[in-house]
């Protein structure tokens, strides 16, 4: 695996990390990660298509920015995507998770390098248990990392103690990769619930795009996922049997050839 840095437009500067050869592919992760996110999933689709999976701003290696908006997370994503065309010498295929299929949804109305896009369960506008926004913003404050983290999987998620335990073991990404991201979850939470789509706001997606969505997913991202699919000019829904939200974590070579099949078809 490599790594190169790309400067956004507002002097952000986004690690980007390659691993495998064939047809590029730029992939986003979602919220409390970083690019290690993805590890199993880059692992099983790297062995077709060049993985370019971007640390977002205020993850991993990447720098961050005293104001925050989500305008600036979808250049961050453009910037990438026209480095990675700029480099391959051709249009990508673009992939997002959650948080970062929004940043996907938005990137492709400001670049016409993408020419394949996929998101996995973009969460503009889902709701969340009132005052629970403002917990993990006390957390955050306290210096409870760990609590702003739980409270996100729990609220939103609707995960179990059981999941979450499993999250501790993980190693990709690590326990302490999520909680050193906890700072990023006031701001992304905001986002997520005071969304709205303005009417053509996404006409510029001009790219055939896939959505993912699980059949075990809580219902208020499902209804995200399908809300995007309208926003979208041309899109396809595939809903993974048996899965949830984290699908290529928990079946990446299942999720990887639905994706391979769709970029490379």
């Amino acid at each position: 695996m490599s790594r190169f840095d790309v400067q956004s437009r507002d002097g952000t500067s986004l690690a980007v990390w390659v691993e495998g050869d064939g047809p590029p592919l730029v992939l986003v992760h979602g919220s409390v990660a970083d690019h290690t996110t993805l590890a199993p999933f880059v692992a099983e689709l790297a062995t077709d298509l060049a993985t370019f999976s971007m640390d977002r701003r205020g993850f991993g290696a990447s720098s961050d920015a005293p104001a925050y908006a989500i305008e600036r997370d979808f250049e961050d994503v453009a910037g990438v995507v026209d480095a990675v065309a700029a480099r391959t010498g051709g249009p990508v295929a673009l992939f997002g998770h959650s948080y970062g299929a929004n940043c996907a949804m938005g990137a492709a109305t400001l670049t016409s390098n993408v020419h394949r896009l996929v998101l996995y369960e973009p969460s503009f506008g889902i709701s969340y248990p009132p005052g629970s926004i403002e917990a993990v913003g006390r957390a955050v404050a306290a210096g409870d990392l760990e609590r702003a983290v739980v409270t996100m999987f729990v609220d939103i998620l609707e995960m179990t103690e059981e999941e979450i335990d499993a999250l501790r073991a993980s190693a990709t990404p690590s326990w302490a990769t999520r909680i050193a991201a906890a700072h990023t979850l006031p701001r992304e939470c905001k986002v997520e619930e005071s969304w709205v789509y303005q009417p053509g706001q996404f006409d510029a997606v001009s790219a055939p795009t896939l959505l993912l969505s699980g059949s075990d997913t809580p219902a208020d991202l499902r209804k995200a996922t399908y809300a995007a699919a309208d926003a979208i000019p041309d899109t396809l829904i595939r809903v993974l049997e048996g899965h949830g939200h984290m699908a290529h974590k928990a079946d990446p070579a299942m999720v990887a050839a639905i994706v391979r099949q769709f970029i490379l078809s």
